[in-house]
């Protein structure tokens, strides 16, 4: 097992600009996406005053972005390739949950819970596009290896993010953790960015 481990870290992280870029990116999303995360209930709560009826109302909007970015995941992989999705769906869709530390109790919070929407949306149909060049790029035997390897890396950044994110919130107050979750989920389309995969 430890060979195969090896194997796995070597073909993904020293091989393969590519597929180094992909979970590299995933794994500062996730640490972003966690700190966001940590601190919107304590933002929709406390600031923005919701009840729980209206907390759950906004994130049932991340349920819904989902859905739709598995109907638009296989037309925009086909139309744009799957390399140039895999940057462009986080520049795209990140930006817009910066809308929720901007809002205020009223009408601005349903604006920023399409923000929300937005963001599942991009995740999803980046996650299928990061599946089509993973797959294209690695030979048969190595695939376990390889999603083994990929998923490892980008959960790295989840513990981290929760810890991060409450210690943000406590020293920053939930208002600015949510803006730094939001531009760091934006900045986790460099990685592959500067990689630029294009069609395999």
């Amino acid at each position: 097992m430890g060979r195969d481990i090896k194997e796995g870290l070597r073909f993904v992280l020293l091989g393969h600009p590519v597929l180094r870029a992909i979970p590299l990116g995933d794994a500062v999303f996730n640490l972003f996406l966690v700190m966001y995360q940590a601190m919107l209930l304590v933002y929709l709560e406390r600031v923005i005053g919701l009840s729980s009826f209206g907390i759950g109302l906004v994130l049932s909007g991340m349920g819904c972005g989902a859905l739709l970015g598995a109907l638009l995941a296989t037309g925009a992989v086909r139309h744009l390739g799957p390399g140039p999705v895999i940057w462009l769906a986080p520049l795209a869709t990140c930006p817009p949950t910066a809308l929720m530390p901007l809002a205020r109790p009223g009408w601005s919070v349903t604006v920023a819970a399409l923000g929300l929407a937005a963001l599942s949306l991009g995740g999803v149909v980046r996650v299928v596009a990061q599946t089509s060049v993973q797959q294209t790029l690695t030979p048969d035997r190595l695939l376990g290896r390889m999603n083994a390897t990929a998923r490892f890396v980008s959960s790295g950044g989840i513990p981290l993010g929760g810890l991060l994110g409450g210690t943000s919130g406590t020293l920053f107050g939930p208002t600015a953790t949510l803006w730094i979750g939001a531009t760091g989920m934006t900045l986790s389309a460099l990685p592959n960015l500067l990689t630029r995969p294009r069609r395999p």
